[in-house]
Formats: C-alpha cells, sequence, structure tokens
C-alpha cells in the first residue's frame, strides 16, 4: 500500500495491517493459523512524488479531495 508521509499515525499504521491481513485471511479462505503467511507493506511517498492529470498532487490536495466527496 502507498500512502502520502506522514499521513498514517502509527495506530493507523497499526490499524490498517490488522484490516488487511483479516481481509486477506478471509479472500483466501485461511485461518488464524496462517496469519504469518499474510505480510503487509506501508510504503510512504514522500510530498511532491504523487502525480495525476498531469500535475503533481499534494498530501494536502487529497486531503480537500477527500473532503470533497465525504
Amino acid at each position: 500500500m502507498r500512502v502520502p508521509a506522514g499521513a498514517l499515525s502509527e495506530r493507523r499504521k497499526a490499524g490498517l495491517v490488522q484490516e488487511a491481513t483479516a481481509l486477506v485471511l478471509e479472500a483466501a479462505g485461511l485461518g488464524e493459523a496462517d496469519v504469518m503467511r499474510v505480510w503487509v507493506l506501508i510504503h510512504e511517498q514522500a510530498e511532491g512524488t504523487w502525480g495525476s492529470g498531469g500535475k503533481i498532487v499534494r498530501f494536502a490536495d487529497l486531503v480537500e479531495m477527500a473532503k470533497k466527496n465525504a
């Protein structure tokens, strides 16, 4: 998963890993005994390294887009 650098607190990262793991286990028909088979990698992208529509998209732009679509 790729997220903007600084977008997630440690608590939110932990929650993301927990939720993604549960979803993969369910989708694969695996149980809790298989939990160590699931690895979640969070890649934090530096500001200014995201682009869309031919332009650089900053974290603040993503926040504004999320507010408009909420």
